[in-house]
């Protein structure tokens, strides 16, 4: 079965490119001003015009950015796009060290979320009896040690 592609037919504004994907013209605007997004059209009155080709090009680039990937770098990811299977190898290993980044952000988030269910179940505790005890987790009043480390650990 032959895989279709994405039509190269400008039909959508910066708008309803921005509703359809859930973010806003800002980002749309300034993913395109970056030069991250290729082909976009422009009406005789300057408007800028994306197709399902450049809707396919934003969410790819959204999902790059959303995962900490630095605009050069993205930039560069889509470069080598262009260029073609001979990047693969090298649009492969980006790929592979994002990935290998984002799981260890993923590790540091859920520490850090350990750390916060620790002070709203402290802090709930405390709201619904305000007599039985004192508040161990504000750094000036803190008299116990039985908080979770929030150093990051190495």
């Amino acid at each position: 079965m032959a895989k279709t592609m994405p039509s190269e037919e400008p039909k959508y504004t910066v708008k309803e490119v921005a509703d359809k994907l859930g973010m806003s013209t800002y980002t749309v605007r300034y993913y395109d001003n970056a030069g991250l997004i290729p082909g976009v059209g422009r009406t005789d009155g300057n408007i800028r015009m994306f197709s399902e080709q450049n809707i396919s090009w934003l969410k790819l680039i959204h999902c790059l950015r959303t995962t900490g990937l630095p605009i050069d770098k993205v930039r560069h990811y889509v470069q080598m796009c262009l260029q073609g299977e001979s990047t693969i190898p090298e649009r492969a290993e980006l790929i592979f060290q994002q990935e290998r980044n984002l799981r260890e952000q993923l590790k540091t988030l859920n520490r850090q979320m350990e750390i916060l269910k620790y002070k709203k179940q402290h802090y709930q505790q405390l709201l619904a009896n305000p007599q039985t005890g004192v508040d161990c987790c504000n750094p000036h009043t803190r008299q116990e040690k039985n908080e979770p480390n929030i150093l990051p650990k190495k």
